[in-house]
């Protein structure tokens, strides 16, 4: 070591900066060619290729580093010859590639350590120095080798320093951006590692100082020495090139591999995941593969499966027939596929679904062929539960109109019944929405699951129960008889027997319970191929009629009760149809005072059908009430009587009389009744106080309160109300005497008896005093006979109405009579 060189005469040589440069790209080429392996390490799992790929590697890379160092120490020019001891030489590339081997070992990791990583830099960097050092030792010339001391322990921190910055940036960026980009990472490392070795070397031959000896002479060129820097270069830089096409040869066979076991692994780990059987097979029906469905249906291994024929399996009922059939299948279209009866180990049988398909290659002509089995035993359960579902009640578990339609239909369509008479009977649970009510839904289910027991115990081979819905019940059945009287008797018989039974008590969670039915019953022939719905009609028509009557008799379907239903059908129809088209009119029939003079009429609506002829109101008004006809007829009365009125007031004789139209409850109930009266009144310039509006004494039941209101409403206007057949309902005398009447029309039930001397005339005198005391007049309905007036006139009635005085007649007829005659027409309209 010296610390003044120029003390001794020490001389420095000079570099040539080409082979500089040629040094430390041959640094870079070799270190990026060893740290490249790391990726292929990394992916290893065999440790001796492992320990192979990194000794390669780790040699190519020292290898670099010492060409890189020979290369340099040929660039370094002297004034003396120099020449180099071979086995000292050679002996330098040791360090560089232990180095360079720590560096590999520990960057092949996964996550290496910290201490690991300082540790391989430190290596790196005291391998680098010594190969250097190694190297300046084997320098034989005539000349002492000095070095500055503060050089050399530089180029020892440099090259120490270096390294750890090429382990840490190859971590770095492989943290960063992954093992994807690991080329990347490589050369930012081989940079760093370059750097490393050149920095070192550099330093280190500048702080070199040579002392010549007196016998030193000046060197002789040699192109030699240019050739074996070339071919030292040249090998160095080829063995990186061949590590690198190496490496990338091994990394696509690694790659190939790979991803060939894992697409074998993964189609295994597929198939063996499949809840379904799979089966691939060869031309000769031998198992090539299957996964583990198969080997738990089989009872066998897949080492024990494979190779064996398919025929040597009982895998389905019939297995060889359905085998031979697949086959054939097979080589007409190629597939297979159908629900088969399969069998497990235990030989028991369960519904699958098999589907065989022929396999062809793209890179070979073999064939084979692939069996799906899928078991179908839940699937099969869930249709029957949802069949079950489809036909069955789910309170009572009974059939239900569904399947007691179809059964209805198979009956209807035997060809060769067994029996020409069959039944079809309705069940129904009177007052069951009490029961509901008073304790409870569930009480009423329980009802009715207890009856369903009880029908259920009737079903005979060609009988069937069913609950129809809500508290309905259905039985349908064949009878013995061939006459019709016979097989009337024969229901009757029977069905008293399943009423008796049915009706028997009942204890529903400790609440006894006396169950009383309506029972309608259709006899019918099956042989007539009456279509199902009509027979439910026609026991619906019989169980409707056992609801009318509501004495627990089961009825019988009579063929009366559906031309009566479709003759009210058709009425109704032709009714709607008479309202919108103006068909109807109004017939007037006269009231009289005592003196017989006309002063006023009550309006009937008459009907006067084109085939039927006149309709008696009694025939169509309960139709209208029922279907809700009602409210377009009162208005159709309410406007013609209105337009009768406003004719009237221009005629003189006829301008005083008061007329009286019927109110119906519906109609009145309606909340803008009023406002439609007032408006119609509006509508014709009808004086309002020739208007009397009839009402009945069922209206006080449903809205009291708001009928006083309407009725003050068109009192207001001037509007008259009259209390029709008064004696017959149910009004209280406590809403007569709060209600806006005028008049009190004493009913013909009454009247009629008058002359008889029975108890109709003290409730007449009754009638005709309590509306006396009210200050109403009185009106006496269906007075036919002169006696019955004689008695009203001495009970204080002077007001009559019936056919003593007039019939019922037109309008126009009414206003000709009095017109014509005077006050005495009415005596032309009573003959």
């Amino acid at each position: 070591m010296l610390s003044d060189p120029s003390a001794l005469n020490a001389v420095q040589g000079e570099h040539d900066t080409f082979l500089v440069l040629v040094s430390w790209l041959v640094a870079l080429a070799a270190s990026y060619a060893g740290l490249d392996i790391i990726k292929l390490v990394r992916r290893g799992a065999n440790p001796a290729w492992r320990l192979g790929w990194l000794c390669a590697g780790a040699s190519a890379m020292g290898l670099g580093v010492w060409s890189m160092h020979f290369i340099g120490m040929h660039a370094y020019q002297l004034d003396f010859p120099v020449s180099h001891s071979p086995l000292l030489t050679l002996t330098s590339i040791v360090p560089a590639i232990l180095g360079s081997f720590g560096v590999m070992v520990t960057l092949s990791r996964e996550t290496p350590p910290n201490r690991p990583l300082v540790l391989a830099g430190l290596g790196l960097g005291v391998g680098i120095g010594a190969m250097h050092y190694t190297g300046m030792a084997a320098m034989r010339m005539p000349a002492e080798l000095h070095h500055s001391q503060v050089l050399f322990l530089l180029s020892l921190l440099v090259a120490v320093s270096l390294g750890i910055a090429c382990v840490y940036a190859y971590r770095l960026c492989q943290h960063e951006w992954g093992i994807k980009r690991a080329r990347t990472c490589a050369f930012i490392a081989a940079l760093c590692f370059s750097t490393a070795v050149c920095g070192m070397h550099y330093v280190a031959m500048h702080a070199a100082w040579f002392v010549p000896t007196p016998d030193a002479v000046s060197p002789s060129v040699s192109p030699a020495s240019h050739w074996i820097i070339y071919l030292i270069g040249g090998v160095a830089v080829l063995t990186a090139l061949l590590t690198l096409v190496a490496t990338r040869v091994q990394r696509r066979l690694q790659a190939s591999e790979r991803h060939e076991h894992m697409t074998q692994t993964r189609l295994l780990e597929v198939i063996s995941a499949l809840q379904d059987s799979v089966i691939l097979l060869d031309e000769q029906a031998r198992i090539r593969l299957c996964n583990a469905a198969f080997e738990r249906l089989a009872g066998l291994s897949s080492h024990q499966l494979e190779g064996m024929s398919i025929s040597q399996l009982d895998y389905a009922e019939d297995s060889h027939a359905l085998s031979q059939h697949i086959r054939q299948a097979l080589t007409k279209k190629g597939e297979w596929g159908g629900m088969i009866t399969a069998l497990d180990a235990n030989g028991e049988g369960f519904p699958a679904w098999l589907s065989v398909s022929r396999v062809t290659y793209a890179d070979s002509n073999d064939r084979d062929y692939v069996a799906l089995l899928s078991d179908r035993s839940k699937e099969q359960q869930a249709q029957e539960r949802i069949r079950h579902l489809a036909y069955h009640d789910i309170l009572t578990e009974l059939p239900n109109r569904r399947a007691l339609q179809e059964r209805l239909a198979e009956i209807g369509t035997s060809r060769t019944p067994t029996h020409p008479y069959a039944f079809l009977a309705l069940f129904d649970i009177d007052r069951f929405k009490v029961l509901n009510d008073s304790l409870g839904q569930d009480i009423g289910d329980e009802l009715l699951r207890q009856l369903g027991e009880r029908l259920q115990q009737w079903v005979e081979a060609e009988w069937q129960v069913a609950r129809l819905d809500g508290n309905e019940f259905a039985l349908v059945g064949t009878l013995a008889c061939r006459e019709a009287p016979n097989a009337e008797q024969e229901m009757m018989r029977l069905i008293d027997e399943i009423v008796a039974s049915l009706t028997a008590g009942y204890l529903l969670k400790g609440h006894p319970y006396p169950c009383k039915l309506n029972v309608g019953v259709l006899i019918f022939q099956p042989l007539d191929r009456e279509p199902t719905p009509q027979l439910f009609k026609r026991a619906g028509l019989a169980l409707l009629e056992a609801k009318r009557q509501r004495d627990g008799k089961p009825r019988l379907f009579q063929q009366a009760q559906e031309d009566e239903l479709e003759e009210r059908l058709s009425l109704e129809r032709e009714l709607r149809h008479a309202i919108d088209h103006n068909e109807l009119c109004l017939y007037l029939q006269p009231q009289v005072d005592a003196d017989r003079q006309v002063i006023g009429a009550e309006a009937l609506v008459r009907w006067q059908h084109p085939e039927r002829g006149m309709i008696s109101p009694g025939h169509f008004i309960p139709i209208a009430e029922e279907t809700g006809l009602i409210l377009p007829l009162g208005h159709w009365v309410l406007q013609e009587g209105c337009r009768l009125l406003g004719e009237w007031r221009h005629v003189p004789g006829l301008q005083g009389l008061q007329l009286s139209l019927n109110v119906s409850v519906r109609q009145f109930q309606q909340p803008d009744f009023a406002d439609q009266v007032l408006s119609v009144i509006q509508q014709h310039d009808v004086p309002s106080e020739r208007l009397t509006l009839e009402l009945t004494e069922s209206l006080l039941l449903s809205d009291p309160e708001g009928t006083i209101k309407k009725m003050q409403q068109l009192q207001h206007e001037g509007v008259s109300f009259a209390l029709d057949d008064f004696g017959t309902g149910y009004s209280s005398l406590a809403y007569l005497k709060v209600l806006p009447l005028d008049t009190l029309k004493i009913d013909i039930a009454f009247v009629r008896d008058l002359a008889l001397g029975m108890q109709a005339t003290p409730i007449a005198a009754t009638i005709i005093a309590l509306a006396q005391s009210l200050g109403l007049r009185v009106v006496a309905e269906g007075v036919e006979t002169d006696d019955q007036r004689l008695v009203l006139a001495q009970l204080g009635c002077h007001i009559y109405q019936g056919f003593l005085f007039g019939r019922p007649c037109t309008a126009a007829a009414l206003s000709s009579a009095i017109l014509e005659d005077g006050p005495a027409g009415h005596a032309n309209l009573a003959q």
